[in-house]
Formats: structure tokens, C-alpha cells, sequence
């Protein structure tokens, strides 16, 4: 089977996201009897499996499709995103939730719904690309139903503060090692149909990253904050 070109929201795209969010969802379901302690377990294996694929990745890249090394470095935001909640199975530190989970629903979803590849299955990196997104989401929905975790207001708070704080430096990493190192996409579009489309060019569009960005944190916050509103007023 020859991989054609990749086109969003095709067949193959489809049953990819639907399979995503079945383990993601149908996981939490089995196991929500389960003693925490096994819980806890699954965790660390989820957790310890997040941070070996995110290491692993760039060899697979490198040597198996010849992608060159500037670009290989675990540290686009849905990198940081897996190998942050990977982190928080393991310590339930709890600022690498945090931060995850507003980097991940975020970036994440936007990069399964609008992946920056090539080719369709069984294009190899369709499939490597779909399992280390699909990953994150079913990290973080694992960590938030079986370890009934949640942001806070403040969550959404450290959230910002952490991107503002990593934006410059991943800026400084792109600039230093030139291109093709496009982290973060501050330096150009990605390949492949974004919202990055109807942005200004960059590096011009990094106030509307920015801006955008707090945004959708305040957005997927917004059910939590619903949902506690409701709540404190059926109580009183």
C-alpha cells in the first residue's frame, strides 16, 4: 500500500482520532474500580512510556527517515507537553499537570486535527506522528479521570507564566542553530494547513501566538470555572 498525500480529516484521519479517543476514554472506564494503588502503576507505565517514546523518537526520525538533527530536539510544545505529564505520573508533581495539560489539550488537539506531515497512513511518519500525539492526549486524560486531577484558576495562571518564561528561550534555540529549527513554529508555518495560515508572517505573528494562546488557556478553563459557579450556587 503506497501512502498518498496527507489531507485532513480524510478516512484515514478520521479513524486515527477515533481511535485516540477511545483508548483515551474507554481506559479511565475499565480501570475506574481498580484500587488507586494499581491505578498509580498504570500511571508510572503511561508516564515512564511518554518519556522513553519522546527520547527514542528522534533516532527513529534520524535514522529511519533521514530527518537531520536541528530539527530533532524534543522540545516543540507537544514534546514538552508529553515529557512533562510523563513526569507527573511518575513524581504527581503537580506543576507538570499543570502545565501539560493546557500545553497538550491545546497544542495537542490542534496538532492531531491539523498534523504537520506529508503523507497519509501507512506513511511512517503518519504513524509515528499519531502515536506520540495520541499518547499525550491519553496521558492527560488518564491523569485527569483515573487521578481525578484538574486545573485551578492558578493552573491557568502557571500555565502562562511557564510558556512566557520558555517562549524566549525556544526564540534563542531557533535563532542559534538556524534553520531547518523551527521550535514552537516561531520561525515559519508549519507544511501542512493551520490556524498559522490566517497569521501574520512571521516572525510578526509571535504577539498573536502569544495572545491567542492565553486565550485558550482561559477557554479550557472555562468549563472548571462553569462547572464551580454551578456548584457554589446549588450549594447556598
Amino acid at each position: 500500500m503506497i501512502a498518498q498525500p496527507f489531507v485532513m480529516f480524510s478516512g484515514s484521519h478520521l479513524v486515527t482520532l477515533l481511535i485516540i479517543i477511545s483508548i483515551a476514554f474507554l481506559l479511565p472506564a475499565i480501570i475506574k474500580n481498580n484500587t488507586y494503588a494499581n491505578k498509580i502503576a498504570i500511571a508510572k507505565i503511561i508516564g515512564i512510556s511518554a518519556i522513553l517514546l519522546e527520547l527514542i523518537k528522534p533516532f527513529i526520525w534520524h535514522y529511519s527517515m533521514d530527518f537531520p538533527w536541528a530539527r530533532l530536539i524534543p522540545i516543540h510544545m507537544c514534546n514538552l507537553s508529553t515529557l512533562f505529564i510523563g513526569i507527573f505520573l511518575i513524581t504527581e508533581r503537580r506543576i507538570f499537570f499543570e502545565v501539560s495539560f493546557f500545553w497538550g489539550i491545546g497544542g495537542g488537539i490542534n496538532a492531531l486535527l491539523t498534523p504537520d506531515i506529508p503523507k497519509d497512513f501507512p506513511d511512517p511518519q503518519f504513524i509515528l506522528f499519531f502515536i506520540g500525539h495520541g499518547l499525550l492526549i491519553v496521558a492527560i486524560v488518564y491523569a485527569s479521570l483515573s487521578l481525578n486531577n484538574r486545573p485551578t484558576l492558578k493552573s491557568v495562571r502557571n500555565g502562562i507564566y511557564v510558556s512566557l518564561a520558555f517562549l524566549p528561550v525556544i526564540y534563542i534555540i531557533n535563532q542559534i542553530i538556524g534553520p531547518p529549527a523551527n521550535y514552537w513554529y516561531l520561525g515559519t508555518k508549519p507544511v501542512g494547513e493551520s490556524l498559522l495560515d490566517f497569521f501574520p508572517e512571521p516572525p510578526l505573528h509571535i504577539p498573536v501566538l502569544i495572545t491567542l494562546g492565553i486565550v485558550v488557556f482561559y477557554l479550557i478553563y472555562s468549563p472548571y470555572w462553569i462547572y464551580d459557579k454551578f456548584k457554589k450556587q446549588g450549594a447556598q
